[in-house]
């Protein structure tokens, strides 16, 4: 099965380092370049999004999209890293909750919050990772970030636990969430467990599991096979069907040559003109090839329609797309 210059749905298990995650791919799979789109905690499942080849020049739109993840807080203890794998600080009897006093508290984490990064996080201060100061025993004051949190639900209220549902944007730290919001219930709490469910359209039941890949590509101990290799395909995706979520920009076919070159689409180039603002598809007249991606900077002005990527071999559409935009 072909994995370079795709995007792989790949569902990560616990223990082990998205970094970790990114290089088994690259082993298994024999391919040069490979990165992911937003990391996960070494304690987190779920959903990985990994771009091979080319398809790792466009890794900053998987970035942005929304996430959503299913979360566990166990109620009664602390932790130094805000999860199940740190140094306990503190302890104390869980009190009977009221789940509306816990959804009141939920819902001042909603919108647009400022977030103070857990010391145990890969963010860096003055060129250093967290964590690294973190294992030298360091504590030193971070700086609050602005992240967004769409939604948090309540799914289910334990005697000592909390299951959340949380949609987010990028940068949001969840067992951030699960720290205060054990402190503003009056009760010390860490984030058990979470699973990243869903990245934008991308759903992790569509997600491969590293064993599912290690079947289907093989290694030197256990062969691929071919039912295995049929098993994944909707974990593996070509750049062209990934991208699908982007609105598409239809350009005439006797003005490829140009945009290949890094001329800038003018009107004149354009099948239809475009309706709003954002990143768009270029595409084949016919739709059929993925030429390359452009920033709409309005729709009034085509002049403020720029290339932001060109593909010099353009890139096969999915059959089972269609397009009309």
């Amino acid at each position: 099965m072909q994995l370079d210059d795709r995007v792989v749905l790949l569902d990560k298990p616990p223990g082990l380092t998205s970094f970790a995650a990114v290089r088994t791919l690259r082993r298994l799979a024999r391919v040069d370049k490979a990165g992911h789109c937003g990391s996960l905690d070494p304690l987190a499942t779920g959903l990985l999004i990994v771009c091979t080849g080319v398809a790792t020049r466009v890794a900053s739109l998987f970035v942005e999209l929304p996430k959503e993840y299913h979360a566990r807080v166990r109620l009664g203890r602390a932790t130094d890293s805000y999860d199940a794998d740190g140094a306990t600080t503190a302890l104390a009897p869980v009190p009977a909750l009221d789940p509306e006093h816990v959804r009141a508290a939920l819902q001042g984490f909603e919108g647009e919050i400022e977030q103070r990064p857990p010391m145990v996080s890969a963010v860096k201060v003055q060129g250093r990772r967290l964590y690294e100061l973190a294992r030298r025993g360091e504590e030193i004051e971070r700086v609050a970030r602005k992240v967004m949190v769409h939604e948090i639900t309540l799914v289910d209220l334990g005697s000592d636990h909390l299951d959340l549902r949380v949609r987010s944007g990028r940068g949001c730290y969840v067992r951030s969430i699960a720290h205060e919001l054990g402190e503003r219930l009056g009760v010390p709490a860490h984030l058990e467990s979470l699973r990243r469910a869903a990245v934008g359209s991308f759903q992790v039941e569509n997600a491969v599991t590293i064993d599912g890949l290690r079947a289907a590509l093989g290694d030197a101990e256990h062969p691929a096979t071919g039912q295995a290799a049929g098993a994944i395909a909707a974990a593996v995706l070509p750049l062209g069907a990934a991208l699908a979520h982007l609105p598409a920009l239809h350009v005439r076919r006797s003005y490829e040559p140009a945009l290949r070159n890094g001329v800038q689409p003018g009107p004149q180039a354009l099948c239809a003109m475009p309706r709003g603002p954002g990143k768009h598809r270029l595409l084949s007249d016919d739709g059929s090839r993925l030429l390359g991606l452009a920033e709409v900077e309005g729709v009034d002005r085509v002049a403020g329609l720029r290339l932001w990527i060109v593909f010099q071999s353009p890139l096969a559409v999915g059959p089972d797309e269609t397009d009309a935009a």
